[in-house]
């Protein structure tokens, strides 16, 4: 394929910058500086979601990572986990929303100045500066500055990431108004595309020819001269192209199918996994025959697939698809602009627009406005009757869904497979096709971030800002994000103590290979029916840190996970989401941010009421182009370009 430019953030001296000597600044708020005796400090953090809340523990003080936290004591003045002679212990207690309700808490939180020392900033509306002028966020620079030394390392090694957690002010002046939690790597996906490979098997007939990898052009170009193959026929240019061998498609699905599932399906596209538009073409009309032969053709939840109500997710995702974008506001080799009214936009719509024209795409898709873009029609996809969707992967991966499917056929035979994002082959222009995907739903490298509030005046911040920091060395993110060892199990007094009640020993066990890397083995697999267990161990919800997330190559995970997992992990994260603004909206002050949302929100609005028209056929592009510019979208993308270019400069 071609590629297009890609920095992607690696984590080189990942290990080096987390192993930095903790060498603690000098004072603490509230006495002399010193560690050791006197009573423990308490701080009360706002956290959004538990693991295993209810079954495994009742407050979230009891997990068992926190559990070990609380019982440490801080060594202010050397850093890290000290002893009772010479370190500080503090304790934590934890407010937690109830489930769906985490907006309305967080605001009435807010509002009435009834708001805890630490809070979870997933859900703020404001920016950490807006919330430092407002008086609910304390200016932490000179704590992070003095006891957060391993934080401002691993900061140095990956200088990419210090625009998005820094604050520069017109002076010049670096100032840190949150903390975040760093991932050392983009997170393997929990969603992606999947689809029905039985159904494939079954009703999809091998095309004449297919792609030739190994010819001079496709070496060369990555694709044929003339794609799709329909075109290519039509005007006689088969370069690039190869007789197919495959005639009919067979599978096996072994005794085992998450492991030993294999068959001969082979795409237009010459591979063995759907990578372009015209491949998912191809696949759908074979669900097309696997619908009509259910007797589903009428059924408004049987289709081939869907798309959000609004007509685009605003993410990116599929609309990236067709020369990058995402609909809304969109970066494109540092330069931000907003998206809606391209030519790479158009061409996603046109593409909608055939695929609802042909009854390929969900007919009543603008209706389910209460679906998330990767939960939509629930009930159709357990049933058997979507031929390719957006979901998590434990839902319906493999074997999953046939406990669920309406038909016998589907009962024994379902197999669901994933996919990640097609290339354009064949819609709009040069600059619309072969284009890599670049903006998706994936989780940045900012996966979280917490705010330091002024409740925490008069308290003991040493302290406070050396267990932080020491969530930003190895021992610290295995605590939080891993769990426990044999040794710190033994180390501490639990109650209730889970490991001793489910018979385990640890969390996971850390070794080292051949290669010398390091490896982490779980105590449970993710596939197993206590995996709730693995994170009611762990602290993950303590969104400082860093993340460990296994894909730089320095360290793996032993976990044992099932063949057709990887290669979902595989497939969701074959393209590196380049062109998204999230991790930017949360730099801007309150004034930025004020006129972004305004602007955001009415081009949401004007979409979600006018796009389905579009690809309905009931309103013509150009109408709703103009409707779209009338809005002056633009206008605020120089709010988000300023930030992007001190990410530039550094």
């Amino acid at each position: 394929m071609k590629k297009q430019t890609v920095k992607r953030i690696l984590s080189v001296g990942l290990m080096a910058a987390m192993a930095v000597s903790l060498i603690a600044g000098c004072g603490k708020s509230g006495d002399d500086g010193k560690s050791g005796g006197g009573e423990s400090q308490k701080f009360t953090w706002w956290i959004t979601q538990t693991d295993g809340v209810g079954k495994y523990y009742e407050d979230y003080k009891d997990a068992a990572a926190v559990q070990y936290i609380n019982q440490q004591y801080w060594n202010t003045e050397e850093g890290g986990i000290g002893t009772k002679e010479n370190g500080t212990n503090i304790q934590f207690d934890y407010i937690v929303p109830i489930p769906g309700n985490e907006q309305e808490n967080f605001n009435n939180m807010i509002s009435l100045g009834e708001y805890p020392e630490l809070i979870d900033l997933a859900i703020s509306g404001e920016s950490p500066k807006s919330m430092v002028e407002n008086g609910i966020l304390m200016d932490i620079t000179e704590y992070v500055e003095k006891y957060m030394p391993n934080y401002l390392a691993y900061l140095d090694a990956h200088p990419e990431l210090k625009p998005l957690v820094q604050v520069q002010e017109d002076d010049g002046s670096i100032h840190y108004y949150a903390l975040y939690k760093l991932a050392d790597s983009v997170r393997e996906a929990w969603e992606g595309t999947l689809y029905r490979r039985d159904w494939v098997v079954e009703y999809a007939v091998p095309t004449e020819y297919v792609w030739d990898w190994e010819s001079d052009y496709v070496k060369e170009n990555g694709h044929p001269e003339v794609t799709p193959l329909d075109k290519a026929v039509k005007e006689n240019n088969l370069n690039g192209w190869k007789k197919n061998d495959v005639t009919k498609f067979e599978a096996d699905y072994g005794e085992n199918p998450d492991e030993d599932y294999t068959d001969n399906v082979i795409f237009p596209s010459g591979t063995a996994d759907p990578i372009t538009i015209s491949d998912w073409e191809w696949m759908f009309e074979a669900f097309d025959k696997a619908i009509a032969d259910r007797g589903w053709t009428e059924d408004t939840n049987a289709y081939c697939t869907s798309i959000s109500y609004m007509g685009n997710s605003t993410l990116g995702d599929l609309v990236s698809s067709f020369g990058g974008g995402t609909g809304l506001y969109y970066i494109n080799e540092g330069k931000v602009s907003f998206d809606g009214t391209s030519e790479n936009f158009a061409t996603y719509v046109e593409c909608m627009q055939n695929w609802y024209q042909k009854g390929w795409l969900d007919q009543s898709f603008h209706t389910r406005a209460n679906d998330m873009f990767y939960m939509i029609n629930q009930a159709g996809i357990s049933q058997g009757k979507v031929g390719l969707w957006c979901n998590y992967h434990g839902n319906s991966i493999g074997t999953t869904i046939r406990t669920t499917c309406m038909d016998e056929r589907d009962q024994q035979n379902a197999f669901c497979m994933p996919a990640a994002l097609p290339i354009n082959d064949m819609y709009g222009g040069e600059e619309q096709m072969y284009q890599e995907p670049d903006a998706m739903y994936q989780n940045s490298m900012i996966e979280g971030k917490t705010g330091i509030t002024t409740k925490c005046e008069g308290k003991d911040l040493a302290a406070l800002f050396t267990f932080l920091d020491w969530t930003y060395t190895t021992e610290g993110a295995e605590v939080l994000g891993k769990g426990l060892t044999k040794e710190q199990v033994e180390s501490v007094e639990l109650n209730p103590n889970i490991f001793k009640e489910y018979g385990l020993d640890a969390t996971y066990a850390k070794s080292t290979d051949e290669e010398g890397k390091t490896v982490y083995t779980p105590s449970l697999s993710a596939q197993d029916p206590e995996s709730p267990l693995i994170g009611a161990t762990q602290a993950g919800r303590m969104t400082v840190g860093i993340a460990l997330n296994g894909s730089t190559g320095e360290y793996y995970n032993n976990d044992g996970t099932p063949a057709i997992y990887k290669k979902a992990y595989e497939l969701w994260g074959k393209y590196l989401n380049t062109g998204g603004t999230m991790d930017y909206t949360g730099l801007l002050n309150a004034d930025e941010s004020t006129e972004y949302n305004k602007m955001q929100t009415k081009v949401v609005e004007y979409m979600s009421q006018n796009l389905p028209g579009v690809i309905q056929g009931k309103m013509k592009w150009e109408d709703y182009k103009a409707g779209m510019d009338a809005l002056d979208a633009d206008s605020v993308s120089k709010y988000l370009q300023k930030y992007i270019d001190l990410v530039k400069a550094n």
